[in-house]
C-alpha cells in the first residue's frame, strides 16, 4: 500500500480519526506521521495527554506493520510497551521502520502457517527532535477471512 491508501484505512477507525494523525511517509518500510497540536490532545499540564501518545504510538506502528501486508492479513496489537522520556508539547512526529526482510518473512508465515508475528519499534518526536517518548508494538497477522 502507499500512502494514500494507508491515509483512507486510518479515515475508516472511528477512534483514531478524531485525532487527525497526518501520514507524511508510507513507503519502503519507513512510516513518518505527524500528531498536530491540539487543545484537545492535551493534559491539564499543558502537555500532551499520555493516552494520546500511547495511541499515536500504536498507530503509527500499525501502518507500518500494515504497509505491505493489509492486502493479506490484518495486524492485531498483542502487546505494547511505551518509555515516556519528556514531556510532549507541540506537535509531535512518529517514526517507525519494517524491515524488508522482516515483511518477507511475515509474507511467508502467513502463506505457510496462516500466521505470523512482527514486534515494531517506534520513536516520538517533539518539534525540536529530541525524543518524547519510545515505544515497542507486538502484532500477530490474521489473515483477511480470518479477521
Amino acid at each position: 500500500m502507499d500512502a494514500e491508501a494507508m491515509r483512507a484505512v486510518l479515515a475508516r477507525i472511528p477512534f483514531t480519526r478524531h485525532l487527525d494523525f497526518q501520514i507524511e511517509r508510507a513507503a519502503d518500510g519507513d512510516v513518518r506521521m505527524t500528531l498536530p497540536d491540539s487543545a484537545a490532545t492535551r493534559n491539564l499540564a499543558g502537555t500532551v495527554h499520555a493516552g494520546t501518545l500511547y495511541t499515536f504510538g500504536e498507530t503509527v506502528a500499525g501502518v507500518a506493520a500494515g504497509l505491505e501486508t493489509l492486502d493479506r492479513a490484518f495486524p492485531f496489537a498483542r502487546r505494547a510497551e511505551i518509555h515516556y522520556r519528556l514531556p510532549a508539547r507541540g506537535v509531535v512526529h512518529g517514526l517507525a521502520r519494517v524491515d524488508k526482510r522482516d515483511v518477507e518473512r511475515v509474507l511467508e508465515e502467513l502463506s505457510r502457517e496462516g500466521r505470523a508475528e512482527l514486534t515494531v519499534e517506534v520513536a516520538l518526536q517533539g518539534p525540536d527532535g529530541r525524543t518524547v517518548a519510545e515505544m515497542e508494538v507486538d502484532y500477530a497477522f490474521r489473515p483477511l477471512e480470518a479477521a
